[in-house]
């Protein structure tokens, strides 16, 4: 009897021994409590987001109020340079902040509840174009706040998570992300289609739920450790930081060719966000397909997040930009196909439509080959300049909905196939994963 009590009390040693082996196997590579926190934060707004985004309800919630493709682009627009102003707001702060988790908490809970805001027009049944004003004023503030905390964020993201898996958890963090967004999804499916529900009611539910989900992202940010908090805060100072930028970007020539393969993308990836209204008018499709086309973009994403952050890890950077553009070229090629043969109907507009959001994800691309070539005492200074020179494009949006509304789709689609081409080719001489490897080893 004792001998068995010994056998077995040792088998659980033995166990425990391999659970924590495989444990700690497994924190090594990275995969400890920061990595899934900084994962579930991203993810809650990620399903928040692509609820919301400029390519899905938002686009049909303006179109239905008011018919206007210049007020989607407008929409665009304010979302691309609200965001690019925050940045700019926000960069010098980033190393005056102590406790950058506790910081993101406070900024991000207000943010998090102005969709909330959006819905109360809708509620109370203020007109159609004071619902769309309201909420244009309320979504440039929202990104507003996006911009001011992606600094702050960028950089914990940086401290928390090792390199080589920071793209993959960033598409990982828009593969869950689309996996809540599916499960709510159904919901928002009925939504758009409910006979029974009035617009007003229709996308003032639509917020309230994006900002649930947005309200979750919160609850994980308290959850991370930052690793090497700043001991010694440097009072922000805007002149001279700012001083500095135009000399960090003429002494890096790697960061000169991320920027120029990245200028003219601005143009394609805002013509593939005015897919579903495209095919809103190219087609002239009833309500329930057009929830179905918002569900698919969801899935579209979900799988774009898994594709583009296991590319990232194993393959690099570079890749995931070069797939994301070829793959905005080929969206555009399709839609011109169907604007000229709508006998390829309603399924061949969703493959458009699944393709435009698989490939909008470019972002986390863009961001990952930053963080790659950026000296650490630089990394601040490079993400403010790899999202400043944005902020000249980031009047596409409306400008490319101006275009639609005066000459139509062709021209539109022409200006982002051209486009799609020069970045394409831009982006070919940007450094592979083991140049870069080789980099950071020389530095």
């Amino acid at each position: 009897m004792i001998q068995h009590a010994e056998t077995a009390d040792s088998d659980q040693r033995v166990k425990d021994k391999m659970i924590q082996i495989i444990k700690n196997k497994f924190q090594n590579k990275g995969f400890d409590r920061n990595y899934f926190a900084m994962l579930f934060e991203g993810a809650s707004f990620m399903g928040g987001i692509s609820v919301m985004a400029t390519s899905g309800a938002v686009a049909l919630f303006i179109d239905r109020m008011t018919g206007s493709v210049t007020l989607v682009g407008l929409a665009v627009t304010l979302q691309a340079l609200c965001m690019l102003i925050g940045q700019l707001i926000g960069a010098p702060y980033v190393q005056s902040i102590r406790n950058l988790p506790k910081t993101l908490f406070v900024s991000m809970t207000w943010q998090r509840l102005i969709p909330f805001v959006m819905s109360i027009p809708l509620f109370i049944g203020a007109g159609a174009y004071t619902a769309v004003g309201i909420f244009l004023l309320l979504f440039g503030i929202f990104w507003l706040f996006d911009g001011i905390i992606t600094m702050p964020w960028s950089e914990l993201t940086a401290r928390t998570i090792n390199a080589e898996l920071r793209g993959h958890m960033m598409g990982m963090q828009v593969a869950i992300g689309g996996i809540v967004s599916l499960l709510t999804g159904l919901l928002l499916t009925w939504l758009l289609a409910a006979p029974v529900l009035t617009d007003h009611f229709r996308f003032g539910y639509i917020f309230v739920l994006t900002s649930a989900l947005l309200m979750l992202s919160v609850i994980f940010i308290r959850l991370v450790k930052d690793p090497k908090p700043i001991e010694k805060p440097i009072k922000p100072e805007y002149k001279q930081y700012y001083s500095k930028l135009p000399l960090i970007l003429k002494e890096n020539k790697s960061l000169q060719r991320a920027l120029l393969a990245r200028i003219p993308g601005y143009i394609g990836f805002s013509v593939i966000t005015f897919m579903v209204v495209f095919g809103v008018h190219a087609l002239d499709i009833t309500d329930v397909q057009v929830s179905w086309i918002v569900y698919f973009k969801i899935i579209g994403g979900l799988v774009g997040g898994i594709l583009l952050g296991e590319t990232s890890r194993r393959l690099g950077n570079r890749l995931v930009i070069l797939m994301c553009n070829a793959g905005v070229l080929l969206t555009i090629v399709m839609a011109a196909a169907l604007l000229y043969s709508p006998g390829l109907g309603y399924m061949w507009l969703i493959i458009i439509c699944v393709s435009a959001s698989l490939w909008q994800n470019n972002w986390l691309g863009y961001m990952s080959y930053i963080f790659d070539i950026a000296p650490r005492e630089y990394r601040p200074a490079f993400v403010v300049i790899g999202n400043c020179i944005g902020i000249p494009f980031s009047f596409t949006g409306y400008a490319i909905g101006a275009v639609i509304d005066k000459w139509g789709y062709p021209i539109a689609f022409t200006i982002g196939g051209i486009t799609a081409v020069i970045t394409i080719l831009a982006s070919t001489r940007l450094m592979s994963k083991k140049q870069i490897k080789e980099l950071n080893i020389n530095t």
